[in-house]
């Protein structure tokens, strides 16, 4: 017969068992990092209206549009810069003005991000039907360097990551 102290113990070892097995298939959260997110549809993007975006699956005001229930003008830009998870995905819908077509965009930037985002830059622009994302290092552009992305950027060493560049 088994004495109530063994039972206990093998009941918490059964339970601590099947929680580790539960939490073992949790995803795992984007790591927390140093970096920033942002765009300027009003400079960049004159013909375009963004009218949803979200980056990451954060849900802050600063990082997804339309935020509020209520917001009938979707912000025109935003930028965040600070500690926050590390956007695995970029969705984007827009409207090009000049001939009332609606696009839309959702891309996967685990592949195209470097391994290190900290104090780096995610930035998008939309021009027409497509859809261009840059990542910003917060190093000062090479001579030798193109100019790549928003005029605001010539100075930094810039990168198109999407599209891909053909090389």
């Amino acid at each position: 017969m088994q004495t109530l102290h063994n039972i206990a113990i093998k009941t918490f070892l059964l339970l601590s068992l099947l929680l580790s097995g539960c939490a073992a298939q949790q995803p795992a959260s984007p790591p927390v990092v140093d970096h920033a997110f942002g765009f300027d549809a009003r400079i960049d993007s004159t013909d375009t209206e963004v009218l949803a975006f979200k980056y990451g699956a954060g849900g802050t005001p600063q990082n997804q549009a339309p935020f509020w229930k209520d917001e009938k003008d979707p912000r025109q830009g935003t930028n965040i810069n600070g500690p926050m998870p590390l956007g695995e995905t970029l969705y984007v819908k827009w409207r090009t003005r000049s001939t009332n077509e609606v696009y839309e965009d959702l891309v996967n930037l685990k592949p195209l991000l470097p391994i290190n985002m900290h104090r780096q830059r995610i930035y998008f622009v939309v021009q027409g039907r497509q859809l261009f994302i840059y990542w910003i290092e917060p190093l000062p552009r090479p001579a030798d360097w193109p100019v790549v992305g928003p005029r605001k950027f010539q100075y930094e060493k810039a990168h198109q990551i999407y599209p891909p560049i053909a090389k």
